[in-house]
């Protein structure tokens, strides 16, 4: 029961991560038509955010950016 309401814990956070990402720090790029690249930043922030978390708990990996789906 414990590893349910983690679950859902871990997923709520992510979930209000996101939203406060999309809905106010990167909202101002998207009326410049840059949503495209917001939505595959948002993505790739989260990704950072979660590997930062997994750091602080003690696994030391290399972050890891995936360039194919970020396009400039």
């Amino acid at each position: 029961m414990e590893e349910i309401k983690d679950d859902e814990t871990w997923d709520k956070a992510i979930g209000q991560f996101r939203m406060a990402l999309n809905t106010q720090v990167l909202k101002p790029l998207r009326k410049y038509g840059q949503g495209h690249y917001v939505d595959t930043a948002l993505e790739e922030i989260v990704s950072l955010a979660i590997q930062l978390h997994q750091r602080l708990e003690g696994l030391d990996e290399p972050y890891h950016i995936n360039n194919e789906k970020l396009r400039y």
